[in-house]
């Protein structure tokens, strides 16, 4: 009889001894862990791309700041680049603050070195089982590189352990609150889809080759002049979609006789005659036009990606179209080729300010968060008949064009 006791007593010792441990399996299984993916090189959070729209759906209908302790929710960033990892993992926690209404101590902010399972670029948010809901106990993860971005379902992961050579982030300090509080938010969207953060203001540097079409242009019948131009440009970018940018160029060139005007004639005064005159005439096949501009544009700048996928937006390659309203301040003077001296007296000179209207067709590749590179080209219709230096008796024609192809550096400044 005391056997059997003894042994119903020691039964009951081991199963309260397991109770703890089953507990915290229990807890542990119930954590949710979502798996956020980053451009490579990049810090923007771009938002429904990747998965990471579901993933910041389901973690706001998990997290309740009114239940949630003091650095309870573990933001995990991974990366050899300890300053792009913290600005990661800022973007995230800015986006739960905006959303769900969570502070600084909330978060407990860890960056790693090397991978997440294999994944590169990746912020990983772990919060404790709250609100009960089976569609959230598993955490939400992206799909690989080569698979199409919406296709992801919900897989389990195993919480890593702490990586050699981890830095922990002191949440509750005053300098981290500050710069987190400085990171643009993730705003919600119409459909309850959140947006991407965007790098508002960029600048850009140009440097191209300037081609004039008016009653001589740069490709002439005996010789292909080449110009040069230089500009510079800025915008503001309204949304994934829209811009508004300023430019301002300074081209310059040289532009010589179509094949059909080599014998066209033309008076000091920039007159134009098809027979000759009293006074002194030059025909056209031994002038050239030297021309320069400076060109003021105001556009409206159109993302194409955009258009056809909201997944496109982050893609390293977009292509912009600028529909653009330009001033434009011509000066010209016609130089005789044997002499290589002026010829024009001045009497006819381009408008004060004139009006172009066009725009820029632009390719852009992302070389990194703040720099890209582009290949710009512009189209622009001149309503300055007198561009050139020279007038014709058909001055009501509008023959006058500029074509201005550019390769360019853009730098982003970050929010």
């Amino acid at each position: 009889m005391e056997n059997r006791i003894r042994k119903i007593l020691l039964c009951c010792a081991v199963l309260l001894a397991g109770v703890p441990f089953v507990r915290a399996q229990q807890q542990a299984s119930e954590e949710l862990q979502i798996v956020f993916r980053f451009v490579g090189g990049d810090d923007m959070f771009y938002v429904p791309w990747n998965g990471n729209g579901a993933g910041l759906d389901s973690l706001c209908r998990r997290l309740d700041p009114a239940t949630l302790k003091e650095g309870s929710v573990r933001v995990d960033g991974y990366g050899s680049d300890r300053e792009l990892v913290k600005i990661r993992c800022n973007r995230v926690k800015s986006a739960l603050v905006s959303r769900r209404g969570l502070t600084e101590s909330h978060f407990a902010t860890t960056l790693r070195d090397g991978l997440f399972n294999g994944l590169a670029n990746v912020v990983v948010v772990t919060c404790p089982a709250m609100g009960q809901n089976p569609e959230e106990t598993s955490p939400v993860t992206p799909q690989a590189d080569g698979e199409q971005p919406g296709q992801q379902q919900p897989v389990a992961e195993k919480t890593p352990e702490p990586a050699t050579g981890e830095t922990v982030v002191a949440d509750g300090q005053q300098a981290a609150a500050q710069e987190t509080a400085t990171e643009m938010p993730v705003q919600a969207g119409e459909a309850g889809e959140a947006k991407a953060v965007l790098s508002r203001w960029s600048a850009g540097l140009n440097a191209g080759i300037p081609f004039f079409w008016g009653d001589m242009l740069s490709l002439s019948a005996d010789k292909a002049y080449v110009g040069f131009a230089v500009g510079v440009q800025g915008s503001y970018r309204m949304s994934g979609l829209l811009a508004v940018s300023l430019s301002v160029d300074y081209a310059r060139g040289k532009l010589g006789a179509r094949g059909y005007a080599g014998d066209y004639l033309l008076a000091a005064d920039g007159q134009t005659w098809y027979v000759p005159q009293q006074q002194a005439m030059q025909r056209y096949g031994d002038l050239y036009s030297v021309v320069s501009l400076v060109n003021v544009g105001l556009g409206l700048d159109v993302n194409l990606n955009r258009i056809f996928s909201k997944q496109a937006s982050g893609h390293r390659f977009t292509v912009w179209v600028s529909p653009t309203v330009y001033g434009q301040f011509f000066s010209a003077h016609v130089c005789t080729k044997a002499a290589d001296r002026r010829y024009s007296d001045g009497t006819t000179q381009p408008d004060g300010l004139s009006w172009g209207l066009g725009g820029a067709l632009t390719l852009r590749c992302r070389i990194n968060r703040s720099v890209g590179l582009q290949l710009k080209n512009t189209l622009v219709w001149i309503t300055d008949n007198h561009f050139d230096g020279i007038r014709t008796p058909f001055g009501k024609t509008r023959q006058n064009a500029l074509w201005l192809p550019q390769v360019g550096v853009v730098w982003n400044f970050q929010p």
